[in-house]
């Protein structure tokens, strides 16, 4: 690291100083912040806390311009197009038609929302503005360097308390979020150590904690096994050992053109102090070592319980989904998720990811021009093109002439581009997407220094016009920050309280759960909240009609209540979000309740909501699926088994429609297809007792008494328990004559509990006396009730 400039009293108490620890703070806490509750999502915490800390960092920076009465800006290009991005999400706001709600914060606080994208943008903006001086620079990359210390040291220690203490704390936890991010910043900070060996002169020892940070966050890249990481870091150790070799060979005289001696011919590991070619060679070994044998790293990470799956849409559906939705303005933003089930290949369905509803493609940029349309991907183009062209130029014909500001420029460049690349090939969270914008924000300061670069500035009272014109400016934008903290935390306040009630939900406390919901709703309301109180109701309505204790008057305002309430939850999330199909399936499905009370309108309502989901998700089998039960429910079986076999030949081993197809077959008589449809789901549910059980019934109503007792007994040996099964399958052995097997299995139900024995009680006599009990027509299907 450099040395520690000396900073002045006064100037570490001016809201400059304070403006850029505020700026460095919030990067770090973000790094660190995580709450071990299901109520705070870690990735919605540390948006929140970007988020908020870049308009408090905002505020000070703006208030620190006001007080002194001037502003510095470095050369403008490359801050400007930082807000590329953001207007094109403005842009596909207010054009694409999604609300602006949605559009702003999203679900929790995504990144491919606007409110996101500014915050991102107005951090990157403050890089720029805030740090500009050599002592900025230090301190930004020495608390940058002490936050990776911490996050080696820490993953290092969770990985070796996790082996021994796993119900303590997982090895795959990991604080910046999820291994997936560790990965990144991993990687990112051994490139950073790489270029801090090669381009500065360091004391000894900071050389070798740098060297030791480096070693321990290589082999904790080799346990998160990211092959795009290992790939960005392989090219940058690359590019600095061609690098490295170049400016030694520059040192050297060519021998057939001049026949003076080589000069430097120092062994490969003396170069100059710590500028040695070891390093990057090293890094550059591993990295293909990894990269080529990869099922090593997974092995690694086996070897030491870290299971990580990061399950994305490929590139392929990617761009399908892109090209069926494309426009200038996009679906809008944080819609890729309702695209996604609109255009989805079928062929998915047959993949153990088919009822996958993934919210974002192949990488986030990707993702970018699918919900920003082509002003989006115009936007992303030209921040990246300026980036690169304009960083090449800078460290190539405009290189610093200062050693430490030429350090700083290489470093936040390569870190901006091998950021932008995780953004383009990966999903990357929302602190390495900030990260991404502010080190080609600190790219963007360091130009200032360049060769022929400039800053300039406005003093307010020698440039009365234009003073007052960016002072009025600055006051508005320092109001509007009062009023963006107000929205951030009203909006946080209410994700957390929605994720509250989730909990409470799936825990069965439903009490807790409608408390939690209404709560986020007063906050800030969202279809979301509006769907969970949706699946509130619908609880309350089954445990009403489960209810035994409830008298006839009671259980029925109860009931009326509570379908009430649900249905006009439902209908405010269908209002509030139209194009997500859940909505409607939580409205379909409070319908659905009352289809078997023969209430009127209640069939004719939930097929409606239910088309509307299968219009908004075409290629879903569930959403068939779902509709047959309701057909079933309103006694048609015709048009039940219709959309069963339109489920079916969208998932053809959809094992739950074929089985409930075939019990439509039985109650129908018709053996023959029921049998092969029940065998069609036992071939892709082998173990399902279910299945197997139905299958048996229907091979005994043919006498088919052999495979009969094949299914059976194995319907019995995936579930021991399953007392029917044991039933008819001594059934069987009986019709059979195997009465030995016939007395085994019904002591078997016998054992299981005293109300068994009491049941089997006269039939278990009659086969210790050798004796039939069971009635001829047992095994008909017209005996076999249908579950």
């Amino acid at each position: 690291m450099p040395p520690q400039q000396p900073v002045s009293v006064s100037s570490r108490r001016s809201l400059d100083v304070i403006s850029m620890w505020a700026f460095i703070i919030t990067l770090v806490a973000a790094v660190f912040a995580f709450i071990p509750s299901s109520s705070v999502p870690i990735a919605t915490l540390k948006a929140f806390l970007l988020s908020g800390g870049a308009i408090v960092t905002l505020a000070l920076y703006i208030l620190a311009r006001l007080g002194r009465g001037n502003m510095i800006f470095p050369p403008l290009a490359l801050v400007g197009a930082l807000w590329l991005p953001t207007i094109a999400y403005a842009l596909s706001t207010a054009f694409s038609g999604v609300s602006f709600e949605n559009s702003f914060w999203g679900t929790a606080f995504e990144a491919d929302t606007l409110g996101f994208m500014g915050a991102a943008a107005c951090l990157g903006t403050l890089a720029a503005l805030v740090v500009r001086r050599p002592e900025h620079y230090h301190s930004f990359l020495r608390a940058g360097a002490y936050a990776l210390g911490a996050v080696v040291a820490l993953q290092a220690l969770v990985l070796v308390v996790g082996q021994f203490f796993p119900g303590t704390v997982s090895p795959a936890f990991s604080p910046t979020g999820s291994f997936s991010d560790l990965a990144s910043l991993l990687g990112l900070g051994v490139v950073a150590i790489l270029i801090t060996l090669r381009f500065l002169d360091l004391a000894p020892r900071t050389g070798r904690a740098l060297a030791l940070i480096g070693a321990v966050a290589l082999f904790l890249l080799a346990v998160a096994n990211s092959s795009l990481v290992w790939t960005l870091v392989a090219l940058s150790s690359l590019g600095l050992f061609v690098e490295a070799v170049m400016r030694r060979g520059a040192k050297t005289v060519d021998a057939d053109l001049d026949e003076a001696v080589v000069v430097d011919e120092a062994p490969l590991e003396a170069e100059e102090g710590n500028r040695s070619l070891v390093m990057p060679l090293v890094v550059l070994a591993v990295s293909l070592f990894f990269l080529i044998g990869g099922a090593l790293g997974g092995a690694l990470a086996s070897s030491l319980h870290v299971n990580v799956l990061n399950v994305r849409p490929s590139w392929q559906s990617t761009l399908s989904v892109a090209q069926k939705t494309y426009s200038a303005f996009g679906s809008g933003p944080s819609t890729f998720g309702a695209e996604w089930v609109k255009y989805r290949d079928a062929s998915l369905n047959s993949t153990v990811f088919w009822n996958a509803d993934f919210s974002s493609g192949i990488g986030f940029i990707p993702t970018s021009f699918v919900t920003t349309g082509i002003v989006g991907a115009l936007a992303w183009l030209v921040l990246l093109a300026l980036l690169i062209g304009l960083g090449l130029r800078t460290l190539i014909l405009r290189t610093p002439e200062d050693a430490f500001i030429q350090y700083v420029s290489i470093v936040s460049f390569v870190g901006a581009v091998y950021l932008f690349a995780i953004a383009v090939f990966d999903l990357p969270s929302a602190l390495v997407l900030v990260l991404a914008f502010v080190f080609a924000g600190i790219f963007a300061s360091t130009t200032r220094h360049a060769a022929g670069g400039r800053q300039w500035g406005v003093i307010f009272s020698r440039s009365p016009r234009l003073g007052f014109v960016i002072v009025f400016s600055l006051t508005i934008l320092l109001l509007a920050s009062v009023v963006a903290a107000y929205s951030l935390v009203e909006h946080y306040v209410s994700r957390s309280q929605l994720a509250s009630a989730v909990a409470a939900l799936s825990a069965g406390d439903l009490d807790k759960a409608d408390e939690a919901a209404r709560s986020s709703i007063s906050f800030a309301p969202s279809a979301a909240a509006y769907q969970v109180q949706a699946s509130i109701a619908n609880e309350r309505l089954n445990r009403i009609a489960a209810s035994s204790t409830l008298s006839r008057n009671e259980a029925q305002q109860a009931y009326q209540t509570a379908l009430s309430a649900g249905v006009n939850a439902a209908l405010t999330a269908t209002n509030l979000d139209p194009s997500h199909y859940q909505n409607w399936l939580a409205l379909g499905n409070l319908y659905a309740q009352a289809v078997p009370l023969r209430v009127s309108g209640a069939y004719e309502s939930a097929k409606t909501a239910y088309e509307k989901a299968r219009a908004q998700s075409p290629t879903n089998p569930q959403i068939p699926y779902i509709l047959a039960q309701l057909e079933i429910a309103n006694r048609n079986v015709a048009a039940a088994k219709e959309n069963l076999k339109a489920a079916i030949a969208l998932k053809q081993d959809y094992a739950t429609a074929i089985f409930l197809l075939s019990q439509l077959e039985v109650q129908e008589g018709n053996i023959k297809d029921a049998l092969a449809s029940a065998l069609a789901a036992a071939y892709f549910t082998p173990n399902d007792p279910n299945v197997l059980f139905q299958v048996g019934i229907l091979y005994a109503a043919q006498n088919d008494f052999a495979n009969a007792a094949a299914a059976l007994g194995a319907a019995v040996t995936a579930n021991p328990q399953f007392a029917n099964a044991r039933y008819f399958l001594s059934a069987v052995y009986a019709k059979q004559g195997d009465l030995g097997s016939a007395l085994a299995q019904m002591q078997a139900i016998a054992a299981m509990s005293d109300e068994n024995a009491k049941a089997v009680a006269a039939q278990l006599s009659a086969l210790q006396a050798g004796k039939n009990p069971f009635p001829a027509n047992l095994l008909t299907v017209s005996s076999t009730p249908v579950k």
